[in-house]
């Protein structure tokens, strides 16, 4: 459910926030990060708002990533979206 409500934000936020495309959806986001109760809550936020190949690549990069495993994302993101 949706509820419209009025706040006052800053001019230069403003500015930014018109070149979203869903302002809503985007300070929604912005709202969950800020009010998380606890770690988890916050990781979470980022992790759902970060795309898959992105994550990926992240994965691949660290130091105790298998060479299987890195050969399973090499071919995950040779893979046509």
């Amino acid at each position: 459910m949706k509820i419209n409500r009025t706040f006052s934000i800053d001019v230069d936020l403003a500015v930014k926030l018109r070149a979203r495309r869903n302002q809503s959806a985007t300070i929604c986001k912005a709202l969950r990060l800020y009010m998380a109760d606890d770690y988890y809550d916050t990781s979470r936020a980022i992790l759902d708002d970060t795309p898959y190949r992105t994550l990926l690549r992240a994965l691949q990069r660290n130091t105790d990533c298998s060479s299987t495993m890195s050969a399973v994302i090499d071919a995950e993101l040779k893979r046509e979206v």
